[in-house]
């Protein structure tokens, strides 16, 4: 928890998923320190490009075929992380619907 807490200060909206987290004051792209999902220092991980590309059609793919609902009766979710081999969110529902389809 201590190394969660000590990177609060390193973003601009640290409890909530903001886009201006990773712009600077000219609307420009910025890599924070905070954020390292494959590499860090001199060493870079050869597949990058390749992971970042596959995970950018797999999102797209999704978001465009399903939407994604937060439950109205849900409340809000917890945001404690769940320490592990990796860290995790809380367990939580969502309500995915494929897009074009009304519920009725």
């Amino acid at each position: 928890m201590a190394s969660v807490l000590s990177e609060e200060g390193q973003w601009k909206f640290p409890h909530e998923f903001n886009p201006e987290n990773f712009l600077d004051d000219r609307g420009e792209f910025v890599k924070p320190e905070a954020f390292v999902p494959f590499s860090i220092g001199p060493c870079v991980c050869l597949g990058e490009g390749l992971a970042r590309m596959e995970l950018f059609l797999v999102l797209v793919t999704l978001l465009r075929r399903f939407q994604f609902i937060w439950p109205k009766n849900a409340g809000e979710p917890d945001l404690r992380p769940v320490f592990g081999f990796t860290i995790s969110p809380q367990p939580f529902n969502l309500e995915v619907r494929l897009r074009g389809t009304e519920r009725t």
